[in-house]
């Protein structure tokens, strides 16, 4: 089955203000942040069900992948043949989201 992925606009403000932030310190820097997050949404694409659940819940059914090299985390469920990204946020700023 081929995949779509759509970004929330919440996950699109905090991708849009990650690869800013990236840019302003380097353009290189900027590139490859982009470049590693459109491999990650690649892979999931490729195989959505290879992430594991956010949490136990499994009614709630949203997945985690993290990024290889930035402390990045994309949340996000499977509706269809589409992948919607909830929330993609810094590991380092909200450590515990998702969490009781």
């Amino acid at each position: 089955m081929l995949y779509n992925i759509e970004n929330s606009p919440e996950a699109e403000l905090d991708i849009q203000n990650a690869a800013d932030y990236y840019d302003a310190i380097s353009i290189e820097l900027g590139n490859r942040f982009e470049d590693e997050l459109y491999a990650t949404y690649k892979k999931i694409t490729n195989n959505p069900q290879f992430y594991k659940y956010l949490s136990n819940k499994q009614e709630r059914k949203l997945k985690c992948a993290r990024l290889k090299s930035f402390p990045y985390i994309v949340i996000y469920r499977i509706h269809g043949n589409t992948i919607i990204v909830i929330s993609f946020f810094n590991t380092h700023c909200k450590p515990r989201y998702g969490q009781p």
